[in-house]
């Protein structure tokens, strides 16, 4: 657990998933309709207070829950009648899949089955290193298991995470920049070419 003041009346409480076990409580179950949540908050807001010298005491506030991939944020505002309150806008997470392929003609096959799907709500990176293909696809949520079980088909390993595709964008040759399968997958194949 994580208790940093951002100003006078703002304190950002960062819990792990261990933290989340310790209390006994998850991002889903984290509400003030539930007493033992309500419990939880009080012991989080009693540390907040004992480590800023802030005080909550019949002050009124405002409690955030931001889910993040290994825990939970928790921005506690308190609020001043007088001041109008800003409005903080986080950017949505993405999560990234990077597939493998080893060959082109299985590259190329899975770019035109994903394009033949349409409606594709997610960006799409290609990259080539040592005849290796990638395909890595940032999404804002989880990718339908129609596009997971495209990729399959022609893909050989598939791996997750912003991690994988920084080392992939720093050491691999970018084919294609957040386009490729409309780009990639909507070329049409060389053997229906005009030939002069």
């Amino acid at each position: 657990m994580n208790i940093e003041q951002i100003d006078t009346s703002r304190i950002i409480i960062s819990l792990a998933d261990k933290d989340m076990e310790k209390f006994s409580v998850s991002f889903e179950t984290l509400s003030l309709d539930e007493f033992h949540s309500r419990e939880v908050l009080r012991e989080l807001l009693y540390y907040a207070s004992v480590k800023t010298g802030i005080s909550f005491k019949n002050k009124k506030i405002l409690i955030e829950a931001m889910q993040y991939e290994h825990g939970c944020l928790l921005l506690i505002t308190i609020s001043d009648k007088n001041k109008k309150r800003k409005i903080y806008r986080i950017k949505s997470y993405t999560d990234s899949y990077i597939f493998t392929f080893d060959t082109v003609e299985n590259f190329l096959a899975c770019m035109k089955a994903l394009y033949n799907i349409k409606n594709n709500k997610f960006f799409s990176s290609a990259f080539v290193d040592n005849g290796i293909y990638y395909l890595a696809i940032q999404s804002a949520s989880a990718l339908k298991s129609k596009y997971l079980n495209t990729i399959s088909e022609f893909s050989t390993q598939t791996k997750r995470g912003d991690i994988c595709l920084a080392a992939l964008r720093e050491h691999a040759t970018l084919l294609c920049d957040k386009t490729a399968t409309e780009s990639i997958g909507g070329v049409p194949p060389l053997s229906n070419c005009v030939q002069s």
